[in-house]
């Protein structure tokens, strides 16, 4: 027979894991049978819960269509801002609206949308200043 390391429990030479708390008994001496006592006791009292919970990797969850939509609006609106804005003002708003949809990345379709908003309304404020529909003091401030 074997004693088990950690709970004490004795158990026939055959097995390889303690029934009690799964620890492996490979390597564990045989004890001879004058020293097993008649009514065997356990050492300790088993431990809680299993001894080896298997660690299982993180699930990543693949890319969709919503999140791929989600960072072309994100970057488009970003973009707007440096030129052709009327092109890409209107398609941040529409992907990131479309990249919305998806549970991963809402906080950034949020970001694009608001950015491409402002920028395409910035835009269209200069394009009325510039074609006398708004004052010059609308559109740079009373200072």
């Amino acid at each position: 027979m074997k004693q088990c390391p950690v709970c004490g429990m004795y158990i026939q030479d055959q097995g390889a894991f303690c029934p009690r708390c799964g620890v492996d008994m490979t390597h564990v001496p045989m004890v001879p049978s004058q020293a097993i006592p008649q009514n065997p006791t356990p050492l300790a009292p088993p431990p809680q819960g299993p001894a080896f919970i298997p660690q299982q990797p993180p699930l990543h969850k693949p890319f969709t269509w919503a999140d791929v939509s989600t960072f072309l609006g994100f970057c488009a609106s970003i973009v707007g801002y440096f030129g052709a804005s009327l092109l890409f003002f209107p398609l941040g708003i529409v992907a990131s609206v479309l990249g919305f949809k998806g549970d991963r990345a809402r906080g950034l379709a949020v970001a694009g949308i608001v950015i491409a908003t402002l920028g395409l309304l910035l835009k269209l404020m200069m394009v009325l200043q510039r074609l006398d529909f708004l004052p010059y003091w609308f559109t740079s401030g009373v200072w």
